[in-house]
């Protein structure tokens, strides 16, 4: 059996869902950024010189003519890489690869010689639109934004699913922008606002209606008339409140605060959240019904560490802002060290990371890695020297021919600091299969943990 096939069907996710389909991309995004390539099912070669029907590296002097084969299988999210005897080596995730092909996961970063690029997949639902993958995009994104275009002429109500920082409120911008309403988009925090006044803010209020109203007010609801209200964080909506909102979206009426009468509103109704609405609806925190109005579409937008080749082009977009732009270019390692960072604040904490180096990357010729934040920072990978092309692999313990080297398996402790956990899912396997592997090469996990 072809060993690249194995890899790849072994990591392998569930089989999507008949008449579905899997985008799977790699983009390159360093030393220069090109917009995603879409792959097909089968064998590709990657390479300064690919042949017919490869990938083609075009601004890497360090990769080799034909330096690695990627195979995709159907079904699979997963792909396969094998490094070809290249002159400078390959890794995945920091990790060297040898002529045994490993698995690669949607959001792995390869490197081939110099050149860094971003493998990304995401299932596709049967008729979903193909994504426009355009330069400096990713996948998730690209679907997310497709989503957004085909709701955004409806009166369909939108729920944007996604971490703090993704990039929600821009979403909604979009959806409003392509809605053809003629009224404002009105966004709001749900979790900003003071629990007193929400119902004020939202409905508006009349004269006297409590301590300090002075003047009537609109509220948000007429402020968005024939717009779109962009509620973000419902999730922290007051519960008490809920079925005032629920309320105005069943009947398209709101009351202000201290009134007896209603007012007649026509508003496009746009949500997002950070949380779990559903585990909330569980908890009695959420209303049920109120979730149902909402989530007419749910659109998930992921955080950066799934959207990994956009990190570098929203990094050198922040990198050149402001007086003082043209900066050096990243090196090698700092780019590959600000694509494996998870960046838990995502697009914030990208943007103050660029912010910060700008501060002392004047006259370098290349920024560094050890320019980055210390947050931003990782155990440096194993050295590509490692990855010789003469090193034949030692024969697979206990007759597994899927069974990594001891180099790859010392590799993996050492860019994880022993955790085997963290080794069984880089490399896909039970975590019990990789003690056993360990145990055959005669490799304790305790000598690569760091001391307290």
């Amino acid at each position: 059996m072809d060993p690249t096939q194995d890899a790849t069907e072994d990591a392998s996710q569930p089989p999507a869902s008949a008449g579905a389909r899997t985008l799977r991309t790699l983009t390159v995004v360093h030393p220069t950024i090109e917009p995603p390539r879409v792959l097909d099912v089968g064998a590709a070669l990657v390479g300064r010189d690919p042949g017919p029907g490869g990938l083609e590296l075009v601004d890497s002097r360090r990769a080799s003519r034909r330096h690695a084969r990627l195979t995709v299988s159907e079904g699979a999210l997963a792909c396969a890489v094998a490094d070809l005897g290249s002159r400078n080596g390959t890794t995945v995730d920091g990790v060297p690869v040898g002529p045994v092909a490993v698995p690669v996961r949607p959001g792995a970063v390869l490197r081939f010689g110099d050149t860094l690029a971003v493998y990304d997949a995401v299932d596709l639902a049967p008729g979903f639109p193909d994504p426009a993958l355009t330069l400096g995009s990713s996948p998730a994104r690209a679907r997310a934004e497709a989503l957004a275009d085909r709701v955004a002429p409806t009166l369909l109500p939108v729920l944007i699913h996604g971490p703090t920082g993704a990039g929600k409120e821009r979403l909604s911008q979009r959806i409003h922008a392509r809605s053809g309403r003629g009224g404002k988009l009105v966004p709001v925090n749900c979790g900003a606002i003071s629990g007193t006044l929400v119902a004020s803010e939202l409905f508006g209020h009349v004269r006297g209606a409590f301590s300090g109203a002075g003047t009537s007010r609109p509220g948000l609801f007429v402020a968005a008339e024939k717009g779109t209200l962009f509620l973000d964080e419902i999730g922290e909506l007051p519960l008490d409140l809920q079925p005032n909102l629920l309320r105005a979206i069943q009947e398209n009426r709101i009351r202000p605060v201290g009134s007896d009468r209603d007012k007649p509103v026509d508003v496009r109704y746009v949500t997002a959240t950070h949380r779990d609405l559903r585990r909330l609806e569980a908890e009695g925190r959420f209303r049920a019904d109120l979730y149902a109005r909402l989530a007419g579409l749910t659109i998930a937008l992921p955080g950066l560490c799934d959207r990994r080749g956009e990190i570098l082009p929203l990094f050198r977009q922040f990198l050149g802002e402001g007086p003082g732009g043209g900066l050096p270019p990243l090196s090698t390692g700092a780019a590959e060290a600000l694509l494996r960072h998870d960046w838990p604040h995502n697009v914030r904490e990208l943007k103050f990371a660029a912010e910060q180096i700008r501060l002392f990357a004047g006259g370098l010729q290349a920024i560094p890695v050890e320019l980055l934040p210390e947050s931003v920072r990782r155990r440096p990978a194993p050295p590509l020297a490692e990855v010789a092309p003469e090193m034949a692999p030692e024969p697979a313990p206990a007759g597994r021919s899927d069974a990594p080297d001891r180099e790859t398996l010392e590799a993996l402790l050492q860019t994880h600091g022993g955790n085997v956990a963290r080794v069984a899912r880089a490399l896909g396997k039970h975590r019990q299969q990789v003690y056993r592997w360990l145990r055959a090469r005669r490799l304790d996990p305790a000598a690569f943990r760091a001391d307290d």
